[in-house]
This record gives C-alpha cells, sequence and structure tokens, in this order.
C-alpha cells in the first residue's frame, strides 16, 4: 500500500536521526520530505494509526524545531530588510551588499560557532582535564583517568577508557570473548556504580545472567543450570543474584538490530539515565538497511562509524565484539591474531580507538606441545591504541565460572 509505504519512509529517516516517532514528528517529516500526496487524506490516515499507541514527549526534538523555525524566521526577516535596503540605500553597490551580507552573517554565528571555534575557548577545559590527570596520578589509583576495568594490564596501558571511545574486543569462537566482556559489564556496574548497558544479539538475557551469576558466584555454571548445587553454593548464588539484580544493568537481548535501533534506544535511555557503558555482542550481526544494499563491506562500515558516532554522543566508551576471520587457523607458525584477522576490518580498525584480542594457546595447540604454564592462561593482545602505546598481559581464564582473573603479583 502507497500510503505505508510512505509514512515507513518517514519513520525510519525519523529514527536514523535519533528522533522519537510520535503523530507531530511523523506529520512533519512527511511534509518536509514531501511525502503527502493527499494531505487531509495522508493526515487522516496517520491519526489513525496513532490513536492507539502509547505517546513520548521527546522534548529535545520539539526544543530543536522550535530553534529551526525561529532562526528562518529571523531569516526571512533579515532578507526581507536587506531586499528594502537594496532598493533604498544610498552609496556603492559594494557598502550595500557588505551591511546585507553582515546582517545574514549576524544571525548563522552562534549556529556556525558550533563547528570552527578558536582554541583559546578550550583553555580553561585543557587546565581542567590536566589537573584530573595529575590528580589521579597522585592518589593512589595509578594514574587511572577513564573508566577502569578492574584489569590491571587493560587499565595500566588505557589510563582507564574513556567516554568517547570504541573498543573493539575479538577472539576467534570459544575463546571467552564474551565472559572477558561480561567481567567488564560486571566490574562496571558493581565497583564503579556505573549504568551499563548490553546489547545480546546472539545469547539470550536469562543466558547472559546465569553467565554474571556464575561468574560473581564463582560457581561452575554446569553445577548451575544442572541443579546439582551445594547448600554453600546455593546461599553464595543468591547472594549473588542479590548483587547483579541490584546492579543498574540493562540488557538487550532482542536478536535483531539495525545502528538506527541501537542509537534509538540509547537515546531515549540517556533521557533517564547516566549511562556509564554499553557493549554490543557482537557488531557482525548488527545490520544497517540503508547501507546494505551497497554491499557487507559498505553496511559494517556504516554500523562501525555508529557506534563510534554513539561514543562520543552519548559520553561513554562502547565495547563492541567481533568476529575473525578463518585465515588465522591456516597459519601454520604463528596463530596469534593481528588487525587483519577482524572480519570487514579496514572499516572497523579505522573506527576503533582500542582494538584488543584474546588468545588462548592452549585452543591452537595440542596438549602434547603446550607450555604446562598456559593452561588455563589467556593473552589479551592491545593491537591498536589511539591514546597509548600497544601491550600484550596474562589473565587467567575459568570458563567453567565465566571468569577471567589478574594474574598475582
Amino acid at each position: 500500500m502507497d500510503s505505508h509505504r510512505r509514512v515507513f519512509e518517514a519513520v525510519t529517516d525519523l529514527i536514523s536521526e535519533g528522533i522519537a516517532i510520535d503523530l507531530v514528528t511523523v506529520t512533519n517529516q512527511m511534509r518536509e520530505k514531501r511525502l503527502f500526496k493527499d494531505e487531509s487524506r495522508d493526515l487522516e490516515y496517520i491519526t489513525s494509526l496513532y490513536k492507539d499507541t502509547v505517546p513520548f514527549q521527546p522534548l529535545d526534538y520539539y526544543v530543536r524545531r522550535v530553534k529551526r523555525i525561529s532562526d528562518r524566521r529571523k531569516y526571512v526577516e533579515a532578507l526581507n530588510q536587506a531586499i528594502d535596503k537594496v532598493k533604498i540605500e544610498p552609496g556603492e553597490n559594494d557598502s550595500v551588499f557588505s551591511l546585507v551580507e553582515q546582517s545574514l552573517m549576524d544571525i548563522s554565528r552562534q549556529e556556525r560557532s558550533k563547528g570552527l571555534r578558536k582554541v583559546k575557548d578550550d583553555a580553561n577545559a585543557l587546565i581542567d582535564y590536566i589537573k584530573n590527570v595529575v590528580a589521579a596520578s597522585q592518589n593512589g589509583t595509578g594514574g587511572i583517568n577513564g573508566l577502569k576495568t578492574h584489569f590491571t594490564g587493560l587499565d595500566m596501558a588505557t589510563t582507564g577508557l574513556k567516554s568517547h571511545e570504541l573498543m573493539i574486543l575479538a577472539a576467534r569462537p570459544g575463546n571467552g570473548k564474551t565472559t572477558f566482556a561480561l567481567n567488564i559489564a560486571a566490574n562496571a556496574a558493581l565497583k564503579e556504580r556505573k549504568t551499563v548497558v548490553i546489547f545480546s544479539l546472539e545469547m539470550s538475557r536469562i543466558e547472559l545472567l546465569l553467565k554474571l551469576i556464575s561468574a560473581d558466584a564463582r560457581i561452575d555454571s554446569y553445577a548451575l543450570k544442572a541443579g546439582t548445587l551445594t547448600s554453600a553454593q546455593m546461599t553464595q548464588l543468591k547472594d549473588s543474584i542479590g548483587n547483579i539484580t541490584s546492579a543498574s544493568l540493562y540488557i538487550d537481548d532482542s536478536g535483531y538490530l539495525t545502528i538506527q535501533e541501537f542509537s534509538a534506544r540509547l537515546r531515549q535511555l540517556r533521557t533517564t539515565e547516566e549511562v556509564g557503558l554499553v557493549i554490543v555482542d557482537y557488531l557482525q550481526l548488527m545490520s544497517d538497511p540503508k547501507a546494505a544494499m551497497g554491499g557487507r563491506q559498505q553496511e559494517v562500515a556504516n554500523i562501525s562509524r555508529g557506534l563510534k558516532q554513539m561514543a562520543r554522543e552519548v559520553g561513554c566508551p562502547i565495547i563492541a565484539l567481533s568476529q575473525m576471520n578463518r585465515s588465522i587457523e591456516n597459519r601454520s607458525k604463528d596463530q596469534r591474531p593481528q588487525l587483519s584477522d577482524l572480519r570487514e576490518s579496514g572499516a572497523i580498525e579505522q573506527d576503533a580507538d582500542i582494538v584488543c584480542f584474546i588468545y588462548r594457546e592452549e585452543m591452537v595447540k595440542p596438549p602434547e606441545e603446550l607450555d604446562p604454564n598456559k593452561r588455563g592462561m589467556a593473552e589479551i593482545i592491545i593491537a591498536k591504541n589511539r591514546a597509548g602505546a600497544t601491550a600484550d598481559f596474562p589473565l587467567m581464564f575459568n570458563p567453567k565460572i565465566s571468569r577471567f582473573d589478574n594474574v598475582p603479583l
């Protein structure tokens, strides 16, 4: 049906722009995009669609729209005055045109200043930043001025995850990338008291919660699922359920998720919560219908760019899990992952501020060739760190309890 198509086009445009869907926003979008054929009949149709929905007042949208209309009215007024000046102002054309240009520039100066700013305007912010860095170095936090993951090697290399950063966490299947991300999420929520949002496109929320509880209680996840728990473990389990369910954790396990839906849901949550960390499991399962026609490479490029933009917009780090190419398995000598092993690596590598790999030697070597010291160990490889140096560091890994731990000094 043609009316459905036109309304749907307006709705998808609004979602991509992060604007909430309601009667006013859809109507305005259709009018501005010239999607109306018979405006009175189309308005009646849209109203009939909207009457059974729950209204939500997107205040930001209305503020922006009022501002835009106000600016345009000022432009119209200035143009009318300019016409009068051109007609009656004495003097040479150059001076008349200069007056007209100045009146228009005065209106647009405030809006344009959002893009180009003199660096002297940043002096106070720069001084405050340096003060915070120095304070973090002196107060026993080891110079960590971002979000602490409580994994010592990662925190030391990055000085904590920053509010604008996109971190890519990649590994071959079975190496524990979801577990590592969940451990970071639990540390941020429980130890740093941050609001953490998890978008899971592969596992259900119950599966994720079981992993979180298993790691917090240090209980074998198989025993947890099988129900073969001792009385002591039951006590630990109750405590952990209380810990996890009282934390400020949000889980979206919709399964299918476009980058537009991801952005819209984060923006909506931000109206009520100060988001401290976002995790996406995993990047290649996201989609972008608008870019899909350009091929998978273009689609992934749009998704990774969208994730980076949302980290800046929401003001919190985003950790996106990523697949790796199977070609790594064909390397006979060294199967340690590298940046080129990222699937659709070009755009992901470019957009990421940090790229981490998980490498477990026991997953690639037969038992008789494995160094005994490598059993139960994982190596975290920081292959890219835009704000610092690359580094490698070991962690202990126990898949039975879904947990990574620092290696004791």
